[in-house]
């Protein structure tokens, strides 16, 4: 089962999402089995699924069509796209906002973002061939 975004519960945490997998043990159990997050270190990546979870239950469909306007993703395999977790984080702050869809002021600074991110991307992929 692929790991699924659980938010910490607890008082003072930090509101960071925490990736979980969930480990089926056979008797109708699960297992949490939490994977600590550096968010000094590299960029995380996650799946389209699960970034439809954490912008609230949205199709795959849907966040699909945000690729690359709203949300930075890349292709490390043909068939496989991953989200990025930052840029997943930023739209769901975004969105909170119901004006958000309509007033093109306020989208411009995240697809700016997107944007300058998926150059330097490129720009590092070109690097290495």
């Amino acid at each position: 089962m692929p790991p699924t975004i659980k938010t910490p519960a607890p008082a003072g945490a930090s509101g960071l999402p925490v990736l979980v997998d969930l480990i089926h043990r056979g008797d109708g159990t699960y297992i949490l089995k939490p994977s600590p997050l550096n968010w000094h270190e590299a960029e995380h990546w996650i799946t389209v699924k699960q970034a439809a979870k954490l912008l609230g239950n949205a199709s795959t469909r849907s966040v699909s069509r945000l690729l690359g306007v709203f949300l930075v993703y890349r292709r490390p395999l043909p068939s496989r796209v991953q989200v990025s977790l930052r840029s997943a984080m930023a739209l769901q702050r975004a969105i909170h906002d119901p004006e958000f869809w309509e007033t093109p002021a306020f989208q411009k600074p995240i697809k700016e973002a997107v944007r300058k991110e998926m150059d330097r991307l490129v720009a590092l992929a070109l690097q290495r061939n």
